[in-house]
């Protein structure tokens, strides 16, 4: 993750420096493989005891992790004359374009093969409510969307959505007021959700998972890794027992809690104190060097977006040759792995960063004709 610095304190920080957070980036690598191997799982092992469902669950927790890493880079990243309208194009070109493309493709593999992916409903409406990030009730009476990763995306739009509101307010409130405007959706969304029939599906009950605080922890590890304070601890303190009080966190919380516990609770806390320490490594210790995880985190985003497809023909191919068992599982595991690697180094080099900048260039051509 290359980020140019302006203003910034620390002498890496120094205006026009840029820093290569790479151990940011392998978080994501670690974020998106951890996803994709939670799918994997979710099909070929059923644990009965609770503490191995709870165990088959951890994987998920990559989800958080991209949360808070989410939280932290928009904090970290956007300059202080930024505009709602311009963080909103970028937002927009960075992430629309795969997801639709993926979206579409799921469409229709599910119109020549509806087995595929039984619960997708390819009503006009639920199409448009996924394409447009918004939560809607699948096949199954769950919160999906068509490409059922995307889920994610609609709370990821919502941040965007508060983040770019807060960009009005004054640089020093900025912090304090999205992270009021993070509270009050929630707040909102479970008050109307206590008010409705137990077990409904809806948008109150999609926007009152308190996993929308895991962007604010985000937040304030961007906001305070600038601070003074932090910049001297960090510098005189070992980022490792930090990295290691998050991994012992992921390890330990699904044994001491249930899975029905909010993954704010079992995988927030862990997922934050990896952030602070990968930032803090990177921008004011030892810097990591960029390597292959490094490269498979700048694609982490393709490979969350892919991994559903891919996992489904690697699946199907696999069973075409052998039958359901640990070798056959085992298969599909390294060949999704594989696959989903080699498909998301390819497609962010060749679709998802040349989208983006095109998408990007055009807008910047097309303004002029807009403001005359």
């Amino acid at each position: 993750m290359d980020l140019a610095k302006g203003g910034s304190p620390g002498s890496r920080n120094r205006p026009g420096a840029r820093v290569m957070l790479n151990n940011l980036q392998s978080l994501r690598a670690f974020a998106a493989y951890s996803v994709v191997m939670y799918h994997c799982f979710m099909g070929a092992m059923n644990p009965t005891d609770p503490i191995g469902q709870s165990y088959l669950d951890l994987p998920s927790g990559g989800v958080d992790l991209f949360f808070v890493i989410s939280g932290f880079v928009m904090t970290y990243t956007t300059a202080a004359n930024e505009t709602p309208g311009g963080f909103a194009i970028k937002r927009m070109t960075r992430i629309v374009p795969l997801y639709w493309v993926v979206t579409c493709v799921v469409i229709g593999m599910t119109l020549i093969r509806g087995w595929l992916f039984p619960n997708v409903v390819l009503s006009p409406q639920a199409i448009l409510a996924s394409l447009f990030f918004i939560p809607h009730v699948d096949g199954s009476g769950s919160m999906y969307p068509v490409l059922g990763v995307g889920w994610t995306l609609n709370y990821e739009m919502l941040f965007y959505l508060l983040f770019a509101i807060s960009l009005v307010l004054p640089l020093a409130w900025r912090i304090s007021g999205l992270l009021f405007l993070i509270t009050l959706i929630w707040l909102i969304a479970a008050l109307t959700h206590l008010a409705e029939p137990a077990g409904t599906a809806s948008l109150a009950s999609f926007y009152a998972n308190p996993i929308l605080f895991e962007f604010s922890a985000g937040c304030l590890i961007g906001h305070m890794i600038r601070q003074p304070s932090v910049i001297a601890f960090v510098r005189v303190t070992p980022m490792w027992p930090f990295a290691l009080a998050g991994l012992a966190g992921f390890a330990i919380l699904p044994a001491l809690l249930s899975p029905d516990t909010p993954s704010v609770l079992r995988y927030g806390a862990p997922a934050a104190l990896l952030v602070f320490a990968a930032v803090g490594q990177d921008l004011y210790r030892t810097p990591a060097r960029e390597s292959w995880f490094t490269k498979l985190g700048d694609a982490s985003y393709s490979a969350y977006l892919l991994h559903p497809v891919l996992l489904v023909i690697t699946t199907q191919g696999v069973r075409a040759i052998m039958a359901d068992g640990p070798l056959s599982s085992t298969l599909i595991l390294a060949g999704l792995l594989i696959s989903t690697a080699c498909a998301s180094l390819l497609c962010v080099r060749y679709f998802e960063k040349p989208a983006t900048v095109w998408l990007r260039n055009l807008g910047r051509r097309q303004a002029p004709a807009i403001n005359h």
